[in-house]
Formats: C-alpha cells, structure tokens, sequence
C-alpha cells in the first residue's frame, strides 16, 4: 500500500537548505505553518527509522526535487546532497527524506509559505524537526 493509499500524502519529505560556499552560514527553508520539511507536513507518528531500513519501491529523488521545484517555483535549480540518507518509520510504511540545496551565494526570496531560518532559530520546535536539521548540519559541515 502506498503513502497516498495511508493517508500520508506524498511518499517522500524534502529538507531545502543553502549553504554559503565563503561563509559556510547554512540556512533552511521551512513552511511558515510549521515543521522543516517540504512540501507537507510529516505524519503524526513519524520516528527516525533503523540506519539502513530501505523502502521496498520508492521515488526517485530526482523526480521528488522536480516536483517541488514545479510547486514552489524555486529559481535557481536546486540541487539534491547524495551524501544524505535518512528514512522515517510511519505505521506501515518508510517515508525517504531527501535534502536538496540552494547552489550559489544568494538566497532566493522565500516562496509564499516559507521562510529561510538558521538553526539556532529552531529551538523550541519538536525534537524530530530539531533533529533532521541537525543531521542535515552534521553532513553538510562535519
């Protein structure tokens, strides 16, 4: 069964980040509504899945970047980071999230609905927003 068949919509998350390539200064996009991840919500039991839990049939992270990029309508293309591997256990199901960066110097205007913070500006969101994030800072810059 799939996650639209669940009730979780799409089968995927994506975390959206720029990192300064000077600076290093790594901001996230976030929906204005809550959360960190794109371009819905996580489903309400969503916990860290086992390193290495692999999803039977899963999306393309290609096609779930082009996607996003089609609703949000970022300009300039983002690129997917390979380096990051991360799956949330649902009822029934391993949902992938994928991290796509913001290549360049500039941040682009935050689409309608999001806004660009830095990670100490996520204190006092639940643990598992936090804890993506601090993942995502883990890969990028060690």
């Amino acid at each position: 069964m799939s996650a639209e068949q669940k009730g979780y919509g799409l089968p995927w998350r994506l975390l959206v980040c720029h990192k300064h390539p000077v600076s290093a200064r790594l901001r996230f996009l976030i929906p204005e509504q809550g959360g960190v991840v794109l371009p819905q919500p996580l489903p309400q039991l969503a916990v860290l899945a086992e390193p290495g839990a692999e999803a039977p049939v899963q999306c393309h992270p290609a096609s779930a970047l082009r996607q996003l990029q089609e609703l949000l309508g970022i300009q300039p293309a983002l690129e997917l980071v390979g380096e990051f591997h991360l799956h949330l256990e649902v009822p029934g199901l391993l949902l992938p999230v994928y991290l796509a960066a913001l290549p360049g110097h500039e941040l682009c205007p935050p689409p309608p609905g999001t806004r660009w913070i830095e990670l100490p500006q996520s204190i006092g969101m639940p643990w598992l927003d936090r804890e993506l994030l601090r993942r995502v800072y883990e890969v990028l810059l060690g």
